[in-house]
């Protein structure tokens, strides 16, 4: 009742969105999937491509580096696009 009369939404999340809506990026979600991919990377250097330990690490800790913004701009996209769906689907757009 007292959310109703403030102009708040009664069922909003604890991150300010209303029920429903999709989820912001965060950034521990592209450090997971960067730290992921290097690992594969790391392994694939070492293992199949014979790389001594040190250069493969170098590598890997490149494709890190490079996945961090990669991974930032593919989330903000899939986010944009997530939220004209749900905008669409409540009829505010």
């Amino acid at each position: 009742m007292a959310a109703e009369e403030s102009g708040d939404h009664p069922a909003k999340r604890k991150d300010g969105l209303p029920k429903g809506a999709p989820r912001r990026p965060g950034l521990k979600s592209v450090f997971i999937r960067g730290g992921i991919a290097a690992a594969i990377f790391f392994m694939f250097l070492y293992f199949i491509n014979k790389d001594t330990p040190a250069i493969a690490l170098v590598w890997s800790l490149a494709i890190f580096v490079f996945m961090i913004p990669l991974g930032m701009l593919l989330d903000r996209l899939s986010y944009r696009m997530a939220l004209k769906r749900w905008m669409k689907s409540q009829g505010r757009a």
